[in-house]
């Protein structure tokens, strides 16, 4: 190349603000005005939704979920999805608690019975069917043969405690920790009365923190759309006002609106992606940040590669129509 076309490319190179980035020069490009916004906006709607408790149905405590699905195996929703289902209908959100409610004190009572709390040999299992009738779980011998069935009441009312005795003498029932010790005195009921080694403060506390989590995630555990259409909305704001004061085309407009929107989603669902492997909500925030900078530098780099592109062509044009000039006579005869 002529040392006056090496320089008239170096001077259109610089017009574009430098040579080509790199692979390497990904972490040191300068971040675009552009680039701060949409990264700022995905970032403030993550933090939004950290702050406001907004988690999906992993990351409900696990034993309450398996509660609730062992409670009430005919819901095929989640639990997240069933507590929003009955947000507007009180008592039948309550009667959803206090089955999972029952079904949790289940679960953690043959837990600990089975971590070292029965004969060697021995095993405690919950019956098969929600509202089993009679006996809610089964202790078995070494042979599998049943030693030994209960009843299990999640309750701190003495008189629902006094029915299920009186219903089934033979059955002892297995009551909270804080009922079992107002019961020290009362010989009569005591000896048909076990320790569930659990408060029922606890289980209600543990299981209101799980409902109230779920009221706070709604669509949470749905794919984010509130950033990207909160970076498309901002984009084309920005956008048309430059247009209107003539300082860019339709086709520009368009094209930076598409691809801003394009790369906030891009962003966000590496976010998301990134939450649902790593089961921890903050690590979407710097995920989805992290995305959309990478994601506006290639954006970059493709712009200059099209932009080399198009001046090879140009130069490649000139030069073979210059050879073609410089192929003809200096003075071509006239056309008689």
């Amino acid at each position: 190349m002529k040392p006056e076309n090496r320089e008239r490319w170096e001077l259109e190179i610089r017009k574009q603000n430098g040579p080509l980035k790199k692979p390497g020069d990904l972490l040191r490009r300068i971040v675009s005005s552009e680039d701060f916004v949409d990264s700022a906006v995905i970032g403030g709607v993550a933090i939004a939704d950290i702050l406001a408790g907004k988690i999906a149905e992993w990351q409900i405590p696990s034993n309450v979920v398996e509660a609730f699905h062992g409670q009430f195996p005919q819901y095929g929703a989640s639990f997240v999805q069933a507590v929003n289902h009955l947000a507007g209908d009180p008592d039948r959100l309550m009667g959803l608690v206090n089955g999972v409610k029952g079904k949790l004190f289940e679960l953690d009572y043959a837990e600990w019975l089975n971590h070292g709390h029965l004969p060697p040999g021995f095993s405690a299992e919950l019956a098969h069917h929600a509202n089993n009738p009679g006996w809610d779980l089964a202790i078995r011998d070494a042979h599998g043969h049943i030693d030994n069935l209960l009843q299990l009441k999640a309750t701190e009312s003495l008189d629902y405690v006094r029915e299920a005795i009186t219903a089934r003498p033979n059955i002892d029932v297995v009551v909270p920790h804080e009922l079992y010790e107002k019961l020290a005195d009362n010989h009569n009921v005591l000896s048909h009365i076990l320790d569930g080694h659990e408060t029922l403060h606890h289980i209600n506390g543990h299981l209101a923190d799980a409902v109230g989590h779920a009221e706070a995630a709604g669509v949470a555990e749905h794919f984010p759309f509130v950033g990207p259409v909160l970076v498309i909305g901002a984009a084309a704001a920005l956008n048309y006002r430059n247009y209107r004061q003539g300082r860019t085309t339709l086709a520009d407009v368009l094209r930076n609106v598409s691809e801003r929107g394009a790369l906030a989603f891009f962003a966000s669902g590496v976010g998301y992606a990134a939450v649902l492997i790593a089961h921890e909500p903050f690590v979407g925030l710097p995920t989805s940040i992290v995305a959309r900078l990478f994601g506006g530098q290639f954006l970059h780099n493709r712009r200059r590669r099209e932009l080399l592109t198009k001046y090879v062509e140009t130069v490649q044009s000139s030069r073979t129509h210059l050879e073609r000039q410089l192929q003809r006579p200096l003075f071509e005869s006239p056309t008689e």
